[in-house]
């Protein structure tokens, strides 16, 4: 691990990359924040053999003030773009997302990428964890240097341009040493494990098109939160009155431990059940049990904890997330996280924003337009139940989605015997439970507690469901056989799922490693679509108007001039319904659904 302080130097590392043509790059901050976040050093490695460290904005501890012995900013900046502009080197990173967004606000732009994250979330979807130091235990058996045991932590910990330069060398280097390590290991697997459109043509042209959302951001409007944050106080102020009224006595509704004592001690409710602490278990399901058996106290806790969550996590916290500069909300989304390949949205988390429930609408109602534009919202319709019919290939299945009739309307005939004109609006409910219950593998417990039935009159309907979508059993049945046989499940797109738990001998886990592999499947490749369309609109678009602002599950969200509105949707819309597979389009065609208006929330 070699220190970089000399221009000259830095000049040779430069040559010996264009010589070399590959580099693993990585860049130090002072914080994970990349709005607020400012350069701090920059590793580099072309071989095994050594890795370079250049610090740049390294502070005395004691002064704050920059320490000697560094490059000058600009200059090392000028050598950096000469590496990450050239398409001729391969510039590596593990998560380079961050890199590439840090270093584009010093006005440096990457041509020529790979990413060790991306790579091991291709190949290893399910098996492994993809961070730094898990990849590097688990292909190197090398145990990293923890960036706690440089930062320390809690009130004692110090930001990494504080950390002293000869022990940041040897963190820093080692993060670019390990990075191209990995990458050797790695990238000839993909060709040999059949995993290489997965990376190449989506997660890895996914990294620019999020990249670009990111520092897009959306605006929200931060007097309508913090009315709306008061709004919530008042609520649960009157909540909380309510709860004392009939307890007849204070208490912090917000501990476990508190509300477990006065439901099951003091008011001696029955069903009460301990956890492993030795405390009552108060959790959602316990409370929403005692709800249906009548008890109001119940019903006014999770309405409480409804409020205060909404009003910490959203009104309260998205108030101190809009930018000063930009006023907007910049959301991080994370690449390799879920097992399905759907991307999570992280600080603030944009994606759990309740959708069905009057408060949650209030909440999406924050996030605005400037005055000549519109936000556009395109949404997958009933994507997960086109692609079980697709995967399965049931001709009945297939043949409503051909027809355009309306799926639940369709299985609630079936399976409850109805004419058309008999069919209520409990019936379709119903059979929109068992629908999307089915493709998540439910079982006739689970189904008869959603449906407030009994299990024999679940297991019915299941029965029902399946003589008359036959090849969604026999589907069923194949993937559980591919599970115990391969270890894993995969995509129409390739993407494989390793499913753990499918070995165990306890048999919860066992049922719930099923219902994984059955799912996984059809929502990994609406998440394979959604992205594979993102790509495409990045690619349409080429960078300029109309930019996608967020993905939120099956919806995609733009800001667009009002005067190009129409014609925007006569171009996005086709882009997103065409989202097929390599060579070959869908059975079942894909259908997106459009709306938009000077919020999210009325736009949706």
């Amino acid at each position: 691990y070699i220190l970089i302080n000399d221009i000259t130097k830095l000049k040779k590392i430069v040559e010996q990359c264009k010589i070399k043509g590959i580099v693993a790059i990585d860049t130090e901050t002072n914080s994970l924040n990349l709005e607020k976040a400012n350069l701090v050093g920059i590793s580099l490695s072309y071989n095994e053999d050594k890795s370079f460290y250049i610090p740049i904005n390294h502070k005395d501890l004691e002064s704050s003030k920059r320490l000697k012995d560094q490059l000058d900013e600009k200059k090392v900046l000028e050598q950096i773009q000469l590496i990450c502009s050239d398409s001729s080197i391969l510039k590596i990173g593990q998560n380079l997302k961050y890199d590439i967004r840090l270093l584009k606000k010093y006005k440096i732009t990457f041509n020529s990428i790979d990413d060790t994250m991306l790579l091991s979330y291709a190949l290893d979807n399910g098996l492994t964890r993809h961070g730094m130091d898990e990849l590097s235990y688990r292909h190197l058996n090398h145990e990293t240097i923890k960036y706690k045991d440089l930062v320390g932590s809690g009130k004692k910990q110090i930001t990494f341009d504080y950390v002293p330069i000869s022990e940041a060398t040897k963190y820093a280097a080692e993060d670019a040493l390990i990075t191209l390590k990995l990458y050797n290991q790695l990238k000839p697997r993909l060709i040999k494990e059949k995993t290489s459109y997965i990376y190449e043509k989506i997660d890895k042209p996914l990294i620019n098109v999020l990249s670009l959302m990111e520092e897009k951001g959306i605006k929200a409007d931060s007097k309508y939160l913090r009315e709306l944050s008061e709004e919530f106080f008042k609520e649960s102020n009157k909540i909380e009155k309510s709860i004392f009224k009939i307890t007849g006595k204070e208490f912090n509704i917000g501990s476990p431990k508190q509300l477990g004592e006065i439901l099951f001690l003091e008011m001696k409710i029955k069903g009460g059940k301990k956890t492993k602490t030795g405390t009552y278990s108060t959790d959602s399901g316990i409370l929403e049990e005692l709800s249906l058996q009548g008890y109001e106290i119940a019903k006014l806790v999770l309405k409480w904890r409804e409020v205060s969550k909404l009003r910490s996590t959203y009104t309260d916290a998205l108030q101190d997330q809009i930018d000063v500069n930009t006023k907007r909300v910049h959301t991080s989304y994370a690449t390799a996280t879920t097992l399905t390949g759907r991307l999570s949205s992280n600080d603030p988390n944009l994606q759990n924003i309740p959708i069905r429930t009057e408060k949650g609408k209030k909440i999406r109602n924050a996030f605005i337009t400037d005055n000549l534009n519109k936000l556009v919202s395109f949404d997958y319709s009933q994507i997960e139940l086109r692609l079980a019919a697709e995967i399965s290939k049931d001709k009945n299945f297939t043949q409503a989605f051909i027809d355009e009739i309306d799926i639940h309307a369709s299985t609630a005939k079936e399976i409850f015997n109805l004419k058309n004109e008999n069919i209520t609006s409990d019936h379709r409910r119903k059979a929109k439970a068992i629908n999307f219950g089915i493709i998540y593998g439910i079982s006739p417990f689970g189904l008869a507690k959603q449906l407030k039935c009994s299990n024999t009159e679940a297991k019915q309907f299941i029965d029902s469901y399946f003589k008359r979508f036959p090849n969604i059993r026999e589907y069923m049945q194949n993937i559980r056989k591919k599970l115990y046989e391969d270890g894993f499940v995969e995509t129409l797109f390739g993407r494989r799922v390793y499913i753990s738990f499918s070995d165990t001998k306890n048999q919860n886990l066992k049922l719930f490693a099923e219902r994984q592999a059955i799912n996984a499947p059809i929502q990994g490749t609406a998440a394979d679509i959604i992205k594979l369309a993102m790509v495409n609109l990045e690619n349409n678009f080429n960078g300029k108007e109309p930019k996608i602002l967020l993905q939120v599950h099956d919806e995609l969200l733009f800001e667009v001039e009002e005067n190009k509105i129409d014609e925007c949707i006569k171009k996005i819309r086709p882009i997103m319904e065409n989202a097929n597979l390599p060579m070959k389009p869908l059975n079942v065609k894909l259908k997106v659904d459009h709306g938009y208006a000077k919020n999210w929330a009325e736009a949706h």
